[in-house]
């Protein structure tokens, strides 16, 4: 209870910090110039003030870095992990949300190094992705050279569940890697180099892609999947939990892949769709895509 009490003090606090910090500063530029150069003064103090705002919201989240671990938590203030982990959220929100200042952060190479080091993040910084990129948990989350994030994607390494909980795992994308626009991805996700998840994509906890791999559009891999090297997963697919693809096998469009099945080879999906069509000759109606349930 005591730790749920200073957290909550703390929340209004680290606003006002992160909010008069640099309000504070753009008023004393102003007030300080001569009335002729206090025109000038407001366009030289915006970017400074921009400077202070990410510089005094870093340098907060680093208080409570050592929150943001790999585990399952309760959604509680209170506890040891949870409790920090909600203050360097909410010093990452307070960036993230303000889009003048985040989109200044994605433009300028140098702001965007000083923004992600002090929030914690080790991996490279050529990459592409945008203020509308959902990103979370810096320190968990490695992005490789040339990574691009579309629009609206989902890279999170946090899920809230409904139990009152929230798992964190690390997420790594490789580098060249495209992740689409409105992709999902989840926690424990690992993307290997030079491969694609396509427009409207999901993947779910620890899923696996491996290298030169496409995970075509608006396909669904479930929990714990696993799609080697090389692969094609066509569009609209479903690869169930803990189902595994082995290295340069290629799935239709639209194709059921059961959970804990394993497909070694390519005779192996032309088996499995021909199952399917034997099943779909016995319905009553024949259906242009039958799908088998897990």
């Amino acid at each position: 209870m005591k730790r749920a009490v200073i957290v909550k003090m703390l929340v209004p606090v680290y606003l006002s910090l992160i909010a008069g910090v640099p309000t504070t500063l753009l008023a004393w530029i102003i007030a300080a110039a001569a009335p002729l150069w206090r025109g000038p003064a407001l366009v030289l103090a915006i970017p400074v003030c921009c400077v202070a705002y990410v510089t005094v919201a870093g340098l907060l989240a680093r208080i409570t870095l050592r929150s943001i671990v790999p585990g399952k938590f309760p959604r509680d203030v209170g506890h040891e992990v949870y409790g920090p982990r909600r203050l360097y959220a909410l010093c990452w929100t307070a960036v993230y949300y303000c889009q003048p200042v985040y989109h200044a952060v994605l433009a300028v190479p140098l702001f965007k190094r000083l923004t992600f080091r002090l929030f914690g993040y080790r991996g490279s910084l050529d990459f592409q992705t945008y203020p509308d990129t959902w990103l979370r948990d810096l320190p968990l989350l490695s992005l490789g050279p040339g990574a691009y994030l579309s629009n609206k994607a989902t890279i999170s390494p946090n899920m809230c569940l409904r139990n009152s909980k929230v798992i964190v795992q690390p997420v790594s994308i490789g580098s060249g890697t495209l992740i689409g626009h409105l992709t999902m991805i989840a926690p424990g996700v690992a993307i290997g180099d030079d491969s694609e998840v396509g427009v409207g994509a999901a993947l779910g906890l620890n899923v696996r892609v491996g290298s030169r791999t496409l995970v075509d559009a608006e396909t669904v891999v479930d929990h714990e999947a696993r799609i080697g090297d090389r692969c094609v997963i066509g569009t609209r697919s479903y690869i169930g939990r803990k189902a595994v693809i082995m290295d340069g096998v290629k799935v239709p469009s639209a194709t059921v892949i059961p959970a804990r099945t394993v497909i070694r080879t390519q005779a192996d999906v032309a088996n499995l769709l021909g199952d399917y069509a034997a099943i779909a000759n016995e319905l009553p109606f024949r259906q242009s895509q039958p799908v088998l349930s897990s």
